[in-house]
């Protein structure tokens, strides 16, 4: 074949591949311009955005600087944060400390402190029983020659700020589990697991069976007709003790449950730790209690090593672990200020964003979860800030802990992948919200990172799903 066949050839192919592109292009479009002629969207913001990474160019955008609500999307930018931070080899430590002496009847003439560096994950029953957590910590005690604790055992949180909850969360929010908010110490990510049944007859008060950890609870949830959608709400601020919970749940429920947060998670944990002390063996004199500065005179007694980053991380974004991300951010922020803040969290951020060269100009980041609705980011700069990621040597761990196609917590949107494909994806879900950003690769291993923002629409979730997932089928056939 002579050099210029050669030459026409590869320009030929250059043309039928730019041909093609252009082609589903085209097509994207008149999907996304159909889907927002919908009257479900007709008073919504709705902005798409995709990026050819391999190629570094925008190969679609609609809308994309437009300011939106993120909700989950936040979790993107607070875990490539924390790998960019502290490295994928990072674990969570929980510290027992003790100040004093031990005597040689085996007396600590002193206290037990348990500090942590806001491991979300602590005593979790996600993982195996909290015993074997409280069956280490007291392993360690034992080992020591400690029999008897003359003074306390106390909570240190230190690390963090003492509000858990970011003023701007919503009311009906920070009463449920998922918007606990992180202190210096969780415990059992700062939930109480509620047991419900129903009443005998429709508008009879259903009846709570168990609460654990026990705390006040006012019930006015109620029995609704078989056919009634679970709802229950709880209600109450992070340093009340008790919770209010409104709702209803269908007749003929024999057993269902519902998440609490957790009032006073720090002070929980001493409680429950002192009782596993005593009830093991070990004497406590001093009731529980908290510090919230460290004592100045005290000694390293065990380490305990928690969860590394990829764990924590994957938890973060495929179960849209509040908790977590919450814990990460204000961990930035103690590295970055000394103190564990949403303001120091936030100043992290925002220097990190400047360390990648992005603009933050319609951006707004105030938690790490998502939970604010003072939060603000537009198409682009989700499409941009994935792009930066994908050129950091952390990416593959931080891709890796993303959603896989079909497997989005919670709203299977995601149409079927080509075999030879592949889609990694974070869902931002709250009222009137419905986002959907992250990567994929298309069938010649070309990289695209793309971001979908949905505020405002005027429909029933299920409705706007299936738009977007009419959207995301196009993008995976670019």
């Amino acid at each position: 074949m002579t050099h210029c066949k050669k030459i026409f050839l590869a320009t030929l192919c250059t043309m039928l591949w730019m041909a093609a592109a252009a082609q589903n292009t085209d097509r994207l479009d008149f999907v996304v311009r159909h889907t927002t002629l919908k009257p479900a969207l007709r008073h919504a913001s709705f902005a798409v955005c995709v990026h050819n990474i391999t190629k570094d160019s925008t190969i679609y955008s609609r809308n994309d600087d437009l300011s939106m609500i993120p909700a989950a999307i936040n979790k993107l930018f607070t875990t490539a944060a924390a790998y960019s931070r502290m490295g994928p080899k990072f674990y969570f430590e929980n510290h027992l400390y003790y100040s004093g002496e031990i005597d040689r009847h085996g007396t600590l003439q002193g206290d037990i402190i348990i500090a942590s560096a806001g491991d979300p994950f602590f005593c979790s029953d996600r993982f195996p029983h909290t015993d074997s957590t409280f069956y280490r910590l007291t392993d360690a005690i034992r080992k020591k020659g400690i029999k008897r604790i003359s003074g306390h055992i106390y909570a240190d949180t230190s690390i963090f700020e003492g509000d858990m909850v970011h003023p701007s969360w919503r009311w009906d929010d920070i009463g449920n589990c998922h918007a606990s908010g992180a202190c210096g110490i969780n415990y059992n990510e700062n939930s109480v697991d509620v047991h419900f049944k129903a009443g005998r007859r429709v508008g009879d008060p259903a009846v709570i069976t168990s609460t654990n950890p026990d705390i006040p609870i006012t019930n006015n949830v109620v029995t609704g007709p078989r056919d009634t959608v679970f709802d229950v709400c709880f209600y109450g601020a992070p340093h009340q003790n008790n919770r209010t919970c409104r709702g209803v749940i269908p007749l003929g429920t024999a057993d269902t449950h519902f998440r609490a947060s957790l009032p006073q998670p720090a002070m929980r944990m001493a409680t429950a730790f002192t009782r596993y002390l005593r009830s093991h063996g070990i004497t406590v004199s001093g009731e529980p209690d908290v510090h919230f500065t460290m004592p100045k005179q005290y000694r390293k007694l065990y380490t305990d090593t928690a969860f590394n980053l990829f764990t924590t991380t994957a938890l973060t974004t495929q179960t849209n672990n509040n908790i977590a991300s919450e814990s990460l951010f204000k961990l930035l922020g103690y590295l970055r200020d000394g103190h564990g803040t949403f303001g120091s969290g936030r100043r992290f951020m925002y220097d990190y964003f400047q360390e990648l060269d992005l603009s933050t100009s319609g951006v707004n980041m105030v938690d790490g979860s998502g939970l604010s609705r003072d939060n603000r980011v537009t198409a682009y700069f989700v499409c941009q800030f994935l792009d930066a990621v994908a050129r950091q040597q952390f990416f593959f761990d931080y891709a890796g802990a993303l959603g896989i196609s079909n497997r989005v917590p919670e709203y299977d949107i995601i149409p079927r992948v080509p075999e030879d494909c592949s889609l990694r994806i974070k869902s931002g879900v709250a009222p009137g919200v419905r986002n959907f950003a992250g990567y994929f690769t298309n069938q010649e291993d070309q990289v695209f990172s793309f971001s979908i923002l949905c505020n405002n629409y005027s429909c029933d979730d299920a409705t706007i799903d299936q738009l977007i997932k009419g959207i995301i089928e196009e993008i995976i056939r670019l």
